[in-house]
């Protein structure tokens, strides 16, 4: 309060020129300590304890410096006393705290607590020095809206001064911190064997797996500002941080490893996850990959039940699996994706990374949009769109497309049917790999209730043809067939290439009827049994079995070709593109996340039942 008593002394000062040193100097800018009362408060650390932070052994700071101060006693070694109601503040962009260790060492991060951090988010830069003089930057983002010690981990590299560089904030151009320190490399605490704490309301899921890096998604019942440990094999010995605070969280593991296997913990808002392991997409030039695939599944009902536990099984278990579509009956809702997917299915995908595909019954619910924020899929298409996307996984490129949009029930805003055309000849004229498959939800080629969707065959068979795909993937209606080689419009001819396109529709939806008898292009047609698709890749071998939820072996592929000489080394490893997911108010929590009653499975005929799509054009005789 010295503050306001100090402005409105001068201002009357001003008023009576009657008080020396008031009436020619300039008002300098304040940084108010008053808090509106309609912010909570988040409760703050024990001012007499030492500071401590999660992902962070705290450094020893030698001495401390800052580029000013607000003259009225907010200085620089108030960001050092263990007392987080105190604070360094110093006024103007740009300003600056330095710390400095007294010796060069080894870092990782900065642990930063705001000063009112509550309230607002600071625009800061963390940079390091082995001089003093010489500063490169570590770090840069927006602070997460919480009063708590936040660490923001970084490279490691040896340095003996971190600065951070405070642009100003969402509510004024002051910098305040109650306390900084740097944090240094730690030895990794006992790896946890089970879950603890308060149960997460969605256990955590493995997203955009690459050669590099990954994305470990999940959900908290409290706004806080997570982390996720992790390592090769159980040695748990990095950390990385999420960027924002909130209740949906996607935090990126970086500097992986092709092929190798990973293990991680999550810890949020007092929950702490068992150990989980996954293995990372093998490099280019890797002879073997093994994934398992299927679509029509997200009912949370006693079917798909029966096929995630056979899929669950070390025996079928595959390296990541290929969604087809419809994983959330009926309408693709929010509370349909947490109750018929990530509940049933989250065992698996906690080890598991999913590459999904949109189905028509995702599309119901705002063309897709709970979709897009339920995963954080690769964007590396012009149209930055999670919506078809495509990824490597050892000598297999794999294309995803959005066959709703390909069919006209995409509003032009969300998605180009010509953009997606046109990205997809040159993603699949691009990859250099010996093995080419595509997955999408409607069947160019079914026999099924549906029957065969033109558009899609018409549109995209040509393409798969030109360059020289191996094998597409489809669902949509609730069975499962295998076509022979096709090629345009029929079979391929004795001695010409063809493709197989298969239709996975049988993951746990209620199975329909065939329209009609087996037509002479299908090799194999079944309605009977559940199940999903085991692919393999080794060598100039693809061998795609269909196993059902009892675990008998139903039907089998096999694909063979002469591989062409892969040069692995001039591929690169990069981290696969996304872009970030919803992003939450940390001091409210969106509506559409609040608990309501679980919804019962979507175990019927009409739970199941298909909303009306563009005609398709009668198949020619």
């Amino acid at each position: 309060m010295s503050d306001r008593r100090t402005l409105t002394t001068c201002f009357m000062g001003v008023l009576l020129a009657a008080i020396a040193g008031c009436d020619e100097q300039p008002l300098t800018p304040v940084d108010q300590d008053v808090v509106p009362p309609e912010i909570p408060m988040t409760e703050l650390q024990d001012s007499e304890a030492a500071l401590t932070a999660p992902g962070c052994r705290m450094l020893t700071t030698a001495s401390v410096a800052a580029s000013g101060d607000d003259g009225d006693g907010s200085v620089a070694a108030n960001s050092q006393d263990d007392n987080l109601n105190t604070r360094w503040s110093g006024p103007g962009v740009g300003a600056f705290l330095t710390l400095d260790l007294g010796s060069s060492q080894t870092l990782v991060g900065t642990t930063v607590a705001w000063h009112r951090g509550n309230e607002r988010q600071n625009h800061f830069v963390l940079s390091t020095s082995e001089n003093g003089t010489t500063f490169t930057q570590a770090y840069a983002a927006d602070s997460a809206l919480n009063n708590l010690p936040q660490t923001y981990a970084f490279s490691a590299r040896k340095a003996r001064y971190v600065r951070i560089t405070v642009n100003g904030n969402t509510v004024n151009d002051w910098a305040s911190i109650a306390e900084a320190r740097a944090c240094g490399e730690q030895t990794a605490p006992p790896v946890p064997t089970a879950d603890s704490g308060p149960v997460l309301p969605r256990l955590p899921y493995l997203q955009s797996v690459g050669p590099t890096s990954a994305i470990v998604a999940f959900r908290s019942s409290a706004s806080c500002t997570p982390f996720v440990r992790f390592g090769e094999g159980s040695l748990l010995a990095r950390t990385a941080v999420a960027t924002v605070a909130g209740w949906r969280h996607a935090v990126v593991l970086t500097g992986l490893q092709p092929g190798r296997a990973y293990g991680y913990s999550v810890e949020a808002c007092g929950s702490v996850t068992g150990l989980r392991t996954f293995r990372t997409a093998s490099a280019p030039g890797t002879q073997r990959v093994r994934f398992t695939t299927m679509g029509d599944f997200g009912t949370g009902g006693s079917a798909q039940s029966k096929v995630m536990a056979m899929m669950n099984k070390p025996e079928w278990r595959g390296e990541f699996l290929v969604a087809l579509g419809d994983n959330a009956y009926s309408d693709g809702t929010e509370q349909e994706f947490q109750d018929r997917m990530f509940k049933p299915m989250g065992t698996l995908l906690r080890e598991v990374p999913v590459f999904p595909s949109l189905g028509n019954h995702e599309y119901v619910t705002n063309q897709g949009q709970p979709y897009l924020d339920n995963f954080y899929l690769p964007a590396n298409n012009p149209a930055k769109s999670e919506r078809y996307y495509s990824f490597d996984w050892g000598n297999v490129h794999f294309t995803a497309l959005d066959s709703n949009c390909a069919i006209g029930m995409a509003s032009a805003d969300r998605c180009s049917a010509a953009a997606q055309k046109a990205w997809a000849e040159q993603d699949l004229a691009a990859s250099a790999l010996p093995w080419k498959v595509v997955f999408f939800h409607h069947p160019p080629w079914s026999s099924g209730e549906h029957g065969s969707q033109l558009t899609m065959r018409r549109t995209y068979g040509p393409l798969f043809e030109k360059y020289g795909v191996d094998l597409v993937l489809t669902g949509h209606d609730h069975n499962y067939e295998r076509s022979k080689p096709m090629k345009g419009d029929a079979v391929a001819a004795s001695g010409t290439r063809g493709i197989p396109y298969v239709v996975v529709g049988s993951g746990g939806a209620t199975l329909r009827p065939f329209a009609g008898s087996q037509p002479s292009w299908t090799a194999l047609r079944d309605n009977q049994v559940y199940g999903f698709m085991d692919v393999v890749v080794d060598g100039g071998t693809l061998t795609a079995r269909l196993i059902t939820s009892t675990g008998t072996v139903r039907d089998t592929l096999t694909l063979t070709k002469s591989l062409p000489t892969v040069r692995a080394a001039s591929l690169k490893l990069a981290p696969l593109e996304t872009v970030p997911g919803p992003v939450d108010d940390p001091a409210r929590m969106p509506e559409s996340l609040r608990a309501r009653p679980p919804l019962p499975p979507a175990d019927r005929l009409e739970d199941v039942a298909d909303a009306p799509e563009p005609p398709v054009v009668p198949e020619a005789e």
